[in-house]
Formats: structure tokens, C-alpha cells, sequence
């Protein structure tokens, strides 16, 4: 019996990956490093909020000092107020009492068109004609009675801690003028998230 030499075809070695491997393999790069640059740019923003700690005792018993609250940033022109919100705004050099920090926390009183009134006979504000809620005060303020009407695009701001608080009441008692005593509504820069 004779045998045939069997002869394997030579194939030459593959030297790289194919076109569609290289393709596959860059996507799938590209991809990671786009999630990662998502991923890092989300971290960094913070998701649009900040972070404050309560250097003062004017909002306690809501937010006592030292606390640090976070708050979410509010884009120039877009903050729609409410009565309650608390608010983070630029205030004016007569409000503050260094120049450190502009940044100041207070509670959304009076609305534009409001009628801010001090107080009835239990020692509670009026909005409007009507007492206004608030539980979050535990000692209410001792001021003498008035009854402004905030002007269009301004709030009426005040501190939950009314023996304490450099506000709004405490600005017009001041000054008996209602625009020193309001804040624009473009100064907020921020709200407080409960």
C-alpha cells in the first residue's frame, strides 16, 4: 500500500483584526468615554443644587445654625414665587451686616400685589386681610402694627425666627420704605429643599 504525501494548505497568519473589529472595537470606546464624560459632568454640577451651612439663628427653629441645607439653584428669570418657599437671594449692602457674603436664607411671605399686614389681636400676620399660617414660628415677633402693599416683582421675606431675623419687617421698621424692605425677585438665586 502507498500513501500520498497529505499537504496542508500554508494559510498565512493574520496580522490584525478584521475592518468590522476595528469598527466594533472603537464604538464600544467611544461609547465608554462619552458615559464617563456624563457620568463626570453630572458629579460636578451637583445636579444644579448647592450646598449652605446656617451661619446665623434666623430661620431656626426651621434651619438651625451650623445645619447645612441643600438648595437648588434657580436660573436667572425662571423663579416662580410662593408664599412659603425658602428662598436663597443676593441681598443689598443695607441687609447685610459685613460684606462677606451677599447670600442670604429667608421665608417667602408676601407675593407681588400682597397686602402684608401687622398683626391681629393673637399676634399673627395678615396676607391679604387673612392670618397667615405659620408653624413653623414659635415665637412671634413684638412689632408695631402696618400695612404695606408689596410692589410689583418684589417679595415681603422674613426670617421663622421673628426676634432675630434682619427681614423685611425688620428693614421697613427701619426705613418706612417699602422697596428697601422688599427683595426683587430676580435676586433669588436658589431654593432651599425641605
Amino acid at each position: 500500500m502507498s500513501y500520498a504525501p497529505v499537504t496542508t494548505p500554508v494559510v498565512p497568519p493574520r496580522r490584525g483584526l478584521s475592518t468590522g473589529a476595528v469598527i466594533g472595537i472603537v464604538a464600544g470606546g467611544l461609547t465608554l468615554v462619552l458615559a464617563a464624560a456624563i457620568v463626570i459632568g453630572v458629579v460636578v454640577s451637583g445636579h444644579d443644587t448647592i450646598r449652605l451651612k446656617a451661619t446665623g439663628v434666623s430661620m431656626e427653629p426651621t434651619i438651625r445654625t451650623g445645619q447645612t441645607v441643600t438648595a437648588e439653584k434657580v436660573a436667572a428669570g425662571k423663579y416662580r414665587p410662593k408664599r412659603g418657599d425658602i428662598v436663597v437671594f443676593n441681598a443689598p449692602a443695607s441687609w447685610r451686616a459685613t460684606d462677606a457674603n451677599p447670600a442670604i436664607v429667608k421665608r417667602v411671605i408676601g407675593l407681588p400685589g400682597d397686602r402684608v399686614s401687622c398683626c391681629d389681636s393673637t399676634g399673627q400676620w395678615l396676607v391679604d386681610g387673612q392670618p397667615l399660617s405659620e408653624p413653623y414660628v414659635t415665637t412671634p415677633g413684638t412689632d408695631p402694627p402696618f400695612d404695606i402693599l408689596v410692589p410689583d416683582d418684589r417679595l415681603w421675606v422674613m426670617g421663622d425666627n421673628r426676634v432675630a431675623s434682619n427681614d423685611s419687617r425688620r428693614m421697613f421698621l427701619v426705613g418706612n420704605d417699602v422697596g428697601m424692605a422688599t427683595i426683587p425677585v430676580s435676586a433669588v438665586t436658589a431654593l432651599v429643599q425641605p
